[in-house]
């Protein structure tokens, strides 16, 4: 079995359990890739022995695993989701982090990883992704895909963005204020929930749009199907605004307009058995509480 291995390089308290998890598995004898800067990472803290027998795979590169493991929090984990970008490869996420919302695993919690990890005792949910595609990629690529959201914010300064939304070519809406989110529906617990959009099932068919500090007090999220087509077209007294996609920040051209369309694969994503997505927002976001 070929396991990837990715995280983020805050791992002060869970590098023993690093390294044991990762020689467990080469014991197992599977065949263990860990992206370049992780690993280097580790060989630094945990010592050059560590990388004996692990391959290295940068981030720019699809590891090609049947299995990818996160380390992190949730941006980690949606960086590894991007690396794989494989409906095939289910990604677990150990969560290292604050919340973890995707990061299902804990070192806190070593029989259920070996459990779900070594032993494939796990339950696995296919989760859409959305496609954005960029008119004038000027710095940042032609495509961009979001297993979260979307977000179109205004420049550092005081400018509003005016945003014309257009759905399957019908009649515009006209959003004015300091943004916009286009949320899938897993991303729907992160900055759409942070900004008052609704949260959404996470296997639901559609997406949610919600303004940022909207102008106009009777613009509201907006929950639309995500089998067709949202024409964003960008404009500011600016001259640039900003596009985020699931962390990934770039700065663009005002006269922007932007195509949002479901992506041709989803991200498989592995759970422990007796997983649920209202346990979820019971024990993560305090639902109940």
């Amino acid at each position: 079995m070929r396991i990837a291995i990715n995280g983020n390089r805050h791992q002060e308290g869970h590098l023993e359990n690093i390294d044991r998890l990762v020689s467990a598995l080469l014991r197992r004898g599977d065949t263990v890739a860990i992206s370049d800067r992780f690993l280097r990472y580790l060989e630094d803290r945990i010592g050059g022995r560590f990388a004996l027998g692990i391959e290295s795979v940068p981030l720019t590169r699809a590891p090609r695993a049947d299995m990818a493991l996160s380390i992190g929090g949730d941006g980690a984990f949606l960086k590894t989701a991007a690396w794989v970008a494989d409906g095939n490869t289910p990604v677990a996420g150990i969560n290292t982090g604050h919340l973890g919302f995707l990061a299902a695993f804990s070192f806190d919690r070593p029989d259920e990883i070996e459990s779900a990890i070594i032993g494939g005792d796990r339950v696995v949910e296919h989760r859409s992704v959305m496609r954005i595609e960029v008119g004038q990629p000027q710095g940042c690529p032609r495509e961009l895909f979001a297993l979260n959201e979307g977000a179109i914010t205004r420049a550092d300064n005081a400018s509003m963005v005016n945003l014309r939304v257009s759905l399957n070519g019908a009649e515009p809406l006209d959003y004015l204020g300091d943004g916009l989110i286009v949320s899938t529906p897993t991303g729907s617990t992160a900055y759409n929930l942070s900004v008052g959009g609704p949260i959404l099932e996470p296997h639901l068919p559609g997406w949610v749009i919600s303004p940022i500090a909207a102008h106009s007090l009777s613009v509201r999220p907006l929950v639309i199907s995500d089998t067709g087509e949202v024409d964003i077209l960008v404009n500011s007294r600016a001259a640039t605004f900003r596009l985020t996609v699931d962390g990934r920040a770039f700065s663009l051209p005002v006269g922007q307009r932007l195509r949002i369309t479901r992506a041709p694969y989803s991200i498989a994503i592995a759970f422990a058995p007796g997983h649920t997505f209202t346990r979820a927002l019971r024990t993560k976001l305090g639902f109940n509480n």
